[in-house]
């Protein structure tokens, strides 16, 4: 894990910054925040084996996305449980009540959705965890590429990023990425589930996989009914 420090952060729209800004991030504010720690990575598949193996975990439904209500097996191949040399990816398509249990589990907690971004933009409002500059050719996140455009037929992405990786890639992959405390992948790979604002959605933050550059953005924000397991989804623990 890393540590963060207590004080006063920046957190929703920081418009000096960022033209990008959608109604749920404004009005951004200075907010005091208590101290926290947070995982320096998303929780791996290999991570999340060790809570099943334990009895705290289910593996039900690892397999399979569902948009809440209905199941996906078209999009079975962007789940990671079971399949051989993903076990450093972040686990995915597990719902919020899964990642609370693990984070329990650990003697941890879902982060709130100001805990994670003042992880992920450190306190200046920053539009990226690396800063203001767009996302680079090279880039410091994985994020809808081409080669994801090649690889699934139907896919698509931007011909000018290439991450290497149809879906997602091992954790800390992408040091140029990382965010003011320390913290790894906090844009990008998978949206990362945080401690519900609302009983009937469940909030995620950091983009994924399969989002542009809009949706990577520190205070970017999406939702998704309760229940929902998907292959762009996963989470990262704190406390």
């Amino acid at each position: 894990m890393v540590a963060v420090p207590a004080g006063v952060a920046f957190v929703g729209c920081h418009n000096e910054v960022d033209s990008e800004c959608e109604d749920d991030e404004k009005p951004g504010a200075r907010i005091e925040i208590g101290a926290f720690e947070i995982d320096r990575t998303e929780v791996t598949v290999a991570d999340y084996a060790k809570c099943v193996e334990a009895g705290a975990c289910s593996r039900d439904g690892l397999s399979l996305p569902t948009t809440g209500t209905a199941e996906q097996p078209e999009l079975a191949w962007t789940c990671n449980w079971g399949v051989k040399g993903r076990e450093q990816h972040p686990i995915n398509c597990v719902s919020f009540t899964m990642a609370e249990s693990f984070c329990r589990w650990a003697g941890k907690r879902l982060p709130s959705a100001v805990e994670w971004e003042r992880a992920a933009r450190g306190t200046d409002g920053r539009r990226y965890p690396w800063g203001n500059d767009d996302v680079a050719a090279s880039p410091q996140a994985n994020l809808s590429d081409v080669t994801l455009l090649r690889n699934e037929p139907g896919g698509w992405g931007l011909e000018q990023f290439d991450d290497g990786f149809v879906s997602t890639a091992p954790v800390g992959l992408f040091p140029a990425g990382k965010s003011p405390v320390g913290a790894d992948d906090m844009a990008g790979n998978v949206w990362e589930l945080v401690a519900n604002s609302e009983s009937h959605r469940d909030e995620m933050r950091g983009g994924a996989w399969s989002y542009y550059p809009h949706a990577l953005r520190t205070s970017d924000k999406a939702y998704a009914p309760t229940g929902r397991r998907n292959g762009d989804t996963g989470f990262r623990c704190a406390r």
